[in-house]
Formats: structure tokens, sequence, C-alpha cells
């Protein structure tokens, strides 16, 4: 009886915080990590005691063109190199153009006990993307997410496995939410981590290159994690997490055998209406992440942090973020296949600390016919290795866009992204910039 007793004490402390994190928004920590401790039943708000597996999934196909131009130089030690990957497609650099299926995830999420204590998410990709063909390279990685989240404790949920860390908005977003193809130039370089191999050739005094032998990080790591939205008053809530990962993204390998530790804050003022994606609120966050990356048998500091917010309100939805990052910074893909018809992309990291560069965006959204048709520009911009006036790039990217919305995520996007690049004190890595062209895109969601 009395083990019962503390059972229901337990439960009931947990109920006003689980309450509030079903009314989140954009709390994707709670909404990757937990189960819903309430559901609407008859029309009334009950406690959620269905223990059965929830399966679903979506996918992503469609159609991009890149308008860049190929340069490759005719002559001279590097003929048959490939010097503009920003001219082909990702994620395997092997067209300008062409049909893709982006994404085919499967996954399943439930809790394992009808008090709803113990949950679960396992999540697999069957498409074409970072995760299973980086730069052109098979990796064999088709696990995303494999996590369990004890709630058994009051004001604390712990979360253990494989799943996407606390911290960018753009990373933790549910991807099939967003209306935008590719991610923006920072989040890409500076968070869409690429892993080198602990033997990767130093090209010149801390810059690394080797072809991937894993997928990129796709905003993920292994490890635990503890978090928590708290309800601080009717319409205001507070989001905290605090995870020490592997710094391994999706692979178990470390050379390092250092962890990287993540935080994260948020505070979001709701509107009362919506849900998930389009529950309206305004939220503001910050994050930061550190840790060890080993190549040639010596450690190297990556760190990372940003700022950000995000409203949604009556169809309108801004938002804004700015990223920073020190070492292990990633510098492109380089070509090392000299057959002028052939491409062997590796990637290229400048690893020391004093690697710099930052970046954002500013994001513009409207539904101009509610629910249905959606229009958008968004402004990215990234500058690369400030540290240093010969490696310095800036690249500066305006996307617009129309959506039409079948039903809630599932609907065709229209992409169009006006893209520049600049090297202003190097005039030779400036003739290869002015290669870069635009880039179209159009991708059918379905959510299942």
């Amino acid at each position: 009886m009395k083990t019962k007793y503390k059972i229901k004490i337990v439960l009931s402390l947990l109920a006003i915080p689980a309450l509030s994190m079903s009314l989140q928004a954009a709390d994707w920590l709670s909404i990757a990590g937990t189960e819903p401790s309430f559901i609407k039943k008859d029309g009334k708000k009950v406690e959620n005691h269905n223990n059965k597996p929830h399966f679903w999934g979506f996918i992503q196909v469609g159609y991009q063109k890149n308008y860049g131009d190929i340069f490759i130089p005719g002559k001279g030690p590097k003929t048959g190199l490939n010097l503009t990957p920003f001219s082909m497609l990702p994620s395997s650099l092997n067209s300008q153009s062409g049909f893709e299926v982006n994404r085919a995830r499967l996954a399943v999420r439930g809790m394992m006990d009808k008090d709803n204590t113990l949950d679960y998410f396992f999540m697999t990709e069957f498409g074409e993307d970072g995760i299973t063909k980086p730069a052109g390279h098979t990796s064999n990685n088709y696990l995303t997410d494999a996590s369990i989240t004890y709630r058994g404790i009051p004001y604390f949920n712990i979360r253990v496995g494989q799943f996407k860390y606390p911290g960018s908005e753009e990373g933790l977003r549910a991807v099939f939410t967003s209306t935008y193809r590719n991610f923006t130039t920072a989040g890409s370089q500076l968070l869409l981590e690429r892993f080198l191999p602990n033997n990767a050739k130093e090209i010149k005094p801390g810059t690394f290159q080797a072809a991937p032998e894993q997928s990129v990080g796709a905003y993920r790591d292994r490890g635990v994690e503890l978090f928590h939205t708290a309800k601080i008053t009717d319409k205001t809530t507070l989001t905290w997490a605090g995870m020490i990962g592997s710094g391994t993204g999706m692979s178990s390998a470390n050379a390092s055998g250092e962890p990287t530790y993540y935080g994260y804050l948020a505070v979001e003022h709701l509107f009362g209406k919506g849900k998930g994606y389009y529950t309206q609120s305004l939220k503001g966050f910050a994050w930061y992440q550190n840790g060890k990356r080993q190549l040639n048998n010596k450690d190297y500091t990556r760190e990372r942090y940003g700022v950000g917010f995000n409203y949604f309100h009556n169809g309108l939805r801004v938002g804004a973020e700015y990223i920073k990052a020190k070492g292990m910074i990633y510098n492109g893909a380089k070509d090392v296949d000299r057959d002028p018809y052939g491409v062997n992309w590796e990637y290229q990291i400048a690893a020391d600390k004093s690697n710099e560069a930052d970046g954002g965006y500013v994001n513009v959204q409207y539904f101009f016919v509610p629910k249905k048709w959606e229009a958008m520009v968004r402004y990215d911009y990234l500058n690369r290795l400030t540290n240093s006036t010969v490696d310095e790039r800036k690249f500066k990217t305006t996307t617009i866009g129309l959506s039409y919305h079948f039903k809630g995520p599932t609907r065709i996007d229209a992409n169009y992204a006006f893209r520049d690049a600049d090297a202003s004190d190097n005039v030779k890595a400036q003739k290869v910039l002015d290669h870069t062209g635009d880039l179209l895109s159009i991708q059918a969601t379905l959510k299942f």
C-alpha cells in the first residue's frame, strides 16, 4: 500500500509539469523524448494510459537543380579536379540536377508502462542524404534515433541513447515540418558535423582532409540527457537541458575518449492555440556545446554556441538565430579524383581552436490562405575562418518559397535560393567562388 501511495504522489507531481509540456509548441526536447501525459478523449483532457506502440514515418521526395558552373582547371597539377562542390547537389555531390528521395524514415515510439514513466523512441533512415551517403560515400548507417526516457523522478526527465542533442532550433526542429528543402549555410557547415578518421591527412598545420567513414552528425549524439519544462505562469514555460554525449554523432567510435557537454535554456510564452510546430507562441532560447575531437592522435577543441527566437501567431512566423563556432571548422569538400569525368570527395577540417566562424539567419513565413498556402523568405549567412584574411569565406543566401499544405506537414514546397560567396582578400579563390549558382528545389512531404 505504501508503495502504491508513493507512486501516486510521484505521478501527481509529474502531472503539472507534464501538462505544460503537452502545450509546448517548440519544446522539441519533450516532443521527441516523452509521450504526452494527457490526451483528448471525447472532447475532454484525460491522463494518457495507452502503452501501445505508435508507428509513424515520413517521406520527402523532389527535384533540385543547381545553376552554378562546374570549374575544372584544364592544365597544371590540379588537372581534372572539380573545385566547385557548391555547384553540385548534396549529399552525394555527383550531379547538378535530378530527382531524389531525400528522406524516407520509419519510426516507433510509445511508453512501456501505463503509468508513462518509461518512454521510448526509435527511428530509421532509408533515403539518400548525409546520413546514408555523405559526400557520395556509403556509410551503412540507417539508425538515426534510439532512446529511452525515464520520467519517474519529479522535475527531471532522464533520456539515454542516441538522439538529437539540445541545441540550435534549426537542428532540434522536426525536419519534416520545415518548408525549406535545405538547411541554412551556417547550420549545415557549423553544426551538421562531419567526422574524419583519426589518421586523416594533415595537409597543412592544423588542417586535415580525408574521405568520410561515417555519416554526418545530423544534430545527434549518443549519451545521457537531463531535461525538464516547468510552468512559470499560466502561459509561460521554462525549458532547460543538460547532456553529456560521446561526441561521435551516430557512431560509437571516439578516438579522443573525451565527452562533449551540451547546455540549453528556453523561455516560451504561449498564445493558447494550435499544437506541435503550429502552436502559437513566442520563444527565446540559448545553447552551448563543447567537446574534443582527435586527429593524428591530438585532441582539438570543438566549441559552439548560439542564441535566437521564434514567433508564430495568426499565420505569421518570424525567427532568427546567431551561431558562433571555434575549432573543427568544416572547410568544404575537396575532389581528389583527377579524372575530369569523375569525382571522389573528401572533407576538409580546420581543427585548431584559433579557427573561428559565425553565422545565422532571419526567417519570415506567412499563411496568406490559412492552413493551405504559405509564402516564405529566409536570409542566412556564414563567415567562415574569420581568423584568417586569406582563408576567410563569406556566404550569403536569400531563399524565397511557396508551400501548399494538404493537411498539416503533408505538403509541397518550392524554394529558390539566390546564393553569393565572397573571398575578397583572395583573388584566386574568388575566381572559383564566382561559379556559385542559384538553387531550385521542389519537394513533396508525406507524413503518415
